[in-house]
């Protein structure tokens, strides 16, 4: 028997704790109003945004340096 490998569980826990968070909050979202719903859409545009530009950055920045004169 193999044993298993800690990080595969880990990672398998994670995605089931991710995915349970992901169906509680669909299933509030579907029961709050439309005006509220949008702000909530806003604000996960604002965060998806804020992570991208930190995602860009860190990848642009770690480039090679080259030595001053």
């Amino acid at each position: 028997m193999r044993p298993k490998r800690k990080g595969l569980a880990l990672a398998r826990g994670v995605g089931i704790g991710a995915l349970l968070i992901a169906l509680v909050v669909g299933i509030q979202l579907g029961r709050i109003p439309w005006r509220y719903r949008r702000q909530i859409l806003l604000a996960q545009g604002f965060l998806v945004g804020a992570l991208v530009g930190y995602v860009v950055g860190r990848v642009s920045g770690s480039g090679p340096s080259e030595p001053e004169s």
